[in-house]
């Protein structure tokens, strides 16, 4: 399976970077801003939420990438990558659920299900990979 050098990869890749550089950042300064203006009500509400955004417009991002792929190959193997994702994420916050209420596993924050989103990318890809090198077998 070749690495994808499409426009619609570039531009993804060229939006990708940039996100996540803002999240860096936000990731670092927010807990600053909050302890600096003694942030409470509305205003905590609004800085607490701030790193969510460039998380928010990932998922956009990735959306956008699928629209703009123009080969129909890639925008499976894409989509397949997409659909593992989800069943690792919603597989894992749903036992991690569960093992929290009936075992005293300790908490995790919400935010780790994004995170287990994009791990479960990684597992699509090599799921790709081996449907793929069994394909080329037959």
């Amino acid at each position: 399976m070749a690495f994808d050098r499409s426009p619609a990869a570039r531009r993804y890749v060229g939006r990708f970077v940039p996100m996540m550089i803002v999240y860096a950042l936000l990731v670092f300064l927010v807990p600053w801003l909050i302890e600096r203006l003694t942030a409470q009500g509305p205003l905590l509400w609004l800085l607490a939420m701030l790193p969510a955004l460039p998380v928010i417009g990932v998922f956009w991002l990735i959306g956008r990438y699928l629209i703009e792929l123009t080969d129909e190959y890639l925008r499976l193997l894409e989509i397949r990558k997409a659909l593992v994702a989800t069943g690792v994420a919603m597989a894992g916050a749903t036992l991690w659920g569960f093992l929290e209420s009936y075992a005293d596993a300790p908490h995790l924050p919400l935010f780790f299900v994004p995170v287990l989103w994009f791990a479960g990318l990684g597992i699509g890809s090599l799921v790709n990979l081996l449907i793929e090198r069994d394909g080329d077998a037959a």
